[in-house]
């Protein structure tokens, strides 16, 4: 196990261009980044991965100790907002229209409408809770943004955001219950 001291020393020398250094550090974030790649994809693969070493690359030659900031919370951060920025990328790309009890098409992102099962587990969801949904979790709104933009409180929206989480939980813990 390394302290913060010798992964602090392994950062400097890696900035000055040992790259023994630098292969030291991937080989130690590499945990990091096969979790991170799954947390947000749901599986690994090689470009996942390289991306996210060459990100790292950058964040470890960018990264400046006068900020008083811990390296390895440093990396975990900005893997997690590097992996997830790509997932909204992917997401938003992934642009359908599903007809829901109400008989009102809604456009909507979602990572995979392949599967019935997101399908009904969305159906469940009334249309605020799923426009308040789509825009925070997956369009990466903030909810003052979501409250202006509908013309309602941010108490409600963050009320709206909380209900929609539970319907969600409770489907997925009776329907996938192990």
């Amino acid at each position: 196990m390394n302290t913060y001291e010798e992964i602090n020393e392994l950062v400097k020398m890696s900035q000055r261009g040992d790259n023994d250094s630098l292969e030291k550090l991937l080989d130690m974030l590499k945990p990091l980044l096969i979790s991170k790649c799954k947390h947000y994809f749901g599986y690994i693969n090689e470009d996942l991965y390289q991306n996210g070493v060459i990100k790292s690359i950058e964040l470890i030659s960018n990264f400046d100790f006068k900020k008083n900031t811990k390296f390895l919370g440093y990396m975990k951060f900005m893997i997690s907002c590097f992996y997830w920025d790509q997932k909204k990328d992917e997401l938003k790309s992934k642009e359908i229209s599903i007809d829901f009890d109400d008989n009102q098409s809604k456009e909507i992102y979602t990572e995979d409408f392949s599967n019935i099962e997101t399908i009904e587990a969305l159906s469940i969801l009334n249309n605020t809770e799923i426009k308040v949904v789509e825009k925070n979790l997956i369009q990466g709104h903030s909810l003052l943004e979501i409250a202006k933009e509908m013309n309602i409180s941010y108490s409600w929206v963050k009320r709206v955001k909380s209900q929609a989480i539970k319907k969600l939980q409770k489907y997925y813990s009776l329907n996938y219950s192990i």
